[in-house]
């Protein structure tokens, strides 16, 4: 009896510099899938502290859509054991289409390895690699190697924030993107991460996708087992509170608390704190899910380009901080400041 051959499963990787609006991006395509298929999202998170797929909206809770986060390290380097056997279980489910978004941090010659091993090429379709841009922030992120790497292996090249942009940017970013060697096979400027869902199949059925793209990779030096041996997720609880850990590495730093989720903070003081923190130079992105006197709210932050929303009940809040490598990071003082905007809880109520 001859054996049916299962078809192939779609992958794409949504790749870009932090705070590019790649989560953002993710978002739209999720509303915008047809309803009928079911989706995975593998989110890589360079922090130890998880919180990428909770800023991930209600569609990626809706049914039909499975999300895996990867946490504590590049995809491509310290954390890709976790990301090959994230993928492996995730393509077991036999999801419509695969979504990966790597940390900004990441090279992506690395993940390819990976998509193009024996063992999980012989599943996939490798299709659009699509890399985010912002053309305000553009020539500054270039001179991040891990930038140029993802820049290199897109085949859909886009600008989003091209509405808040100025026209000479976005001029910069269309004569540079076309001069690019050799041609990416689709460039456009978004809004608001709103990609088109055609793009995602823009290149199909690649030929290439049976041998590694010859792409350069530097790997990044090992983390300092030291600072956080692997374990379980980080969690919090009335004995221990508020729990911090830190991730270092020559790409940058990171520094995170989760809090106990019965502790409540004010939303317009650590609304500021937060924002002030994103100001700072050497900060490259803040990130937080809070329980706030106001509700849950979700914060991402990159310098000027900020985003604050509502969302659902979380089992813990959550802050994380990446950082230049070269810049001194004072977590305990970081951690006073944050309690500081913790609300007392109200009094007893009589009898």
């Amino acid at each position: 009896m001859t054996k049916t051959k299962k078809p192939l499963i779609p992958v794409n990787v949504i790749a870009g510099p932090l705070g590019v609006g790649k989560t953002t991006a993710i978002n739209h395509l999720l509303a915008h899938r047809p309803k009928h298929e079911k989706w995975a999202v593998l989110v890589n998170e360079y922090g130890l502290i998880g919180l990428d797929a909770a800023l991930l909206s209600d569609c990626a809770e809706a049914e039909g859509v499975r999300v895996r986060e990867v946490a504590g390290g590049c995809i491509c380097c310290s954390a890709s054991f976790m990301f090959d056997m994230s993928v492996v279980l995730l393509l077991q489910r036999r999801p419509d289409r695969l979504l990966i978004e790597p940390t900004g941090l990441a090279t992506l010659s690395g993940i390819l390895d990976t998509l193009t091993r024996p063992g999980v090429r012989e599943a996939i379709d490798l299709r659009s690699i699509i890399t985010l841009v912002d053309p305000a922030t553009l020539q500054a992120d270039l001179r991040r190697e891990e930038v140029a790497d993802q820049v290199e292996s897109a085949d859909v090249l886009l600008a989003n924030r091209a509405d808040l942009a100025s026209e000479s940017q976005r001029a910069a970013f269309s004569t540079w993107a076309q001069g690019l060697f050799p041609a990416k096979r689709f460039i456009s400027q978004i809004e608001q991460g709103r990609i088109p869902l055609e793009l995602l199949d823009r290149v199909a059925n690649r030929q290439s996708a049976q041998t590694p793209p010859p792409l350069r990779h530097q790997h990044h030096l090992p983390d300092d087992p030291h600072l956080h041996p692997p374990s379980a997720p980080p969690t919090a609880d009335l004995q221990q509170p508020i729990v911090r850990r830190e991730h270092r590495s020559p790409a940058a730093c990171a520094v995170g608390w989760v809090c106990e989720r019965s502790l409540v903070f004010d939303a317009k003081r650590v609304h500021t704190w937060l924002e002030s923190l994103a100001s700072t130079p050497e900060v490259r992105r803040v990130k937080a899910v809070l329980h706030t006197h106001e509700g849950w709210w979700s914060f991402n932050m990159a310098g000027p380009a900020q985003s604050l929303r509502r969302t659902g009940y979380r089992r813990d809040s959550r802050v994380e901080l990446v950082i230049d490598n070269n810049a001194p990071i004072d977590a305990v003082r970081l951690e006073s400041s944050l309690i500081t905007y913790l609300r007392e809880p109200p009094p007893p109520s009589p009898g």
